[in-house]
């Protein structure tokens, strides 16, 4: 409810003073009268009234039943206008709520979505998130940065949609082909989500969260104070699931393993303030309750018949991309 009691009250004393003005002023005639006639205020009326004042004392008389009067149409013109005002605001909060519950509705929509596309991938983007969030808190960020970098690492993959699946799901090397459309993936998001005014200021934290620190990454190649902030902090959550989860490529590492990792990449591709949160934030028991609630589900499939498939590379006669440089080393960096 926008209208507050203050404002309320308000006006309620205006419409009273209004009301009153006319006793004040009648009290106030009564009190010159009083004084001019030096006490003998009966007969100082009785002569007005044979005088050109005498028009002037009826309508003073008159005084508070007009301002009465006066107050009273105030004051409904004021409950008029407050009662409109609050079904003006009831509509916009309902109309504000049923928004919110639809781009609610649309996250979920979204992440679900990409579930289904890859299943190694399952759960990827609601353990990200909670990362996030808790590196967030421990740098000190504002409600609005960190509901806006929830909302950022829900969607973050949302591009790899327009990816193809026999990609996303390959077991053998990528070929520079391949890895050239993986990397699309921030763009594809950003037209994606583009149409939706409430994801605009979250088009940059997801477009450039693939960005490293030296210049190395892409989408744009940007240098380290020329990456938003939260794309840092989306970057190392990102890469910190992506190397302690199984892929069809790779076996996945130990906590202890992913810190170290990702420590020696301080400077290069990681920003040092984030892993410091990072490194701060794994020690607490919180952080195990994330992967408790959100497991990686290719942790129970069994890879043995993709690792035995010949490469599709070597097939097609093309020169293959190392898998390893995109999960691991090199100058792209670590891919979720």
């Amino acid at each position: 409810m926008k209208i507050e009691c203050g404002r309320s009250d308000y006006d309620h004393n205006i419409s009273l003073l209004i009301s009153f003005s006319g006793w004040l002023v009648l009290l106030g005639y009564l009190f010159y009268l009083y004084l001019e006639s030096s006490g003998d205020l009966v007969s100082l009326i009785l002569a007005s009234g044979e005088s050109t004042r005498a028009q002037y004392t009826l309508l003073i008389l008159f005084a508070p039943l007009i301002s009465s009067v006066l107050g009273y149409v105030v004051n409904r013109r004021i409950l008029q206008y407050q009662e409109k005002y609050l079904k003006a605001n009831q509509f916009k909060d309902m109309a504000e709520g049923e928004l919110v519950e639809i781009i609610n509705s649309l996250i979920v929509g979204f992440v679900n979505a990409l579930d289904a596309k890859s299943h190694w991938t399952k759960g990827h983007s609601l353990r990200v998130k909670h990362y996030c969030l808790m590196m967030a808190e421990e740098l000190g960020l504002d409600e609005e940065s960190r509901e806006s970098l929830e909302i950022a690492a829900l969607l973050h993959d949302i591009g790899k949609i327009g990816t193809y699946d026999d990609i996303l799901n390959k077991t053998e090397e990528l070929t520079a082909e391949e890895f050239a459309q993986i990397k699309k993936h921030p763009g594809h998001a950003v037209e994606i989500l583009m149409p939706i005014k409430k994801f605009h200021p979250l088009l940059n934290v997801i477009k450039y969260h693939h960005e490293r620190m030296d210049g190395c990454g892409y989408p744009d190649g940007l240098t380290g104070r020329y990456i938003p902030f939260l794309a840092k902090i989306l970057c190392v959550a990102d890469a910190y699931d992506a190397i302690t989860s199984r892929r069809p490529y790779k076996t996945h590492m130990s906590k202890e393993e992913a810190i170290h990792e990702i420590q020696k990449k301080v400077g290069n591709q990681f920003d040092p303030a984030v892993v410091a949160a990072l490194v701060k934030v794994h020690q607490k028991p919180a952080f195990d309750v994330v992967i408790n609630d959100y497991p990686d589900e290719s942790e129970t499939r069994n890879t043995a018949e993709r690792l035995e498939r010949p490469s599709v590379g070597e097939e097609m006669g093309i020169r293959p991309y190392p898998r390893a440089v995109v999960s691991t080393v090199g100058g792209v960096g670590f891919e979720g």
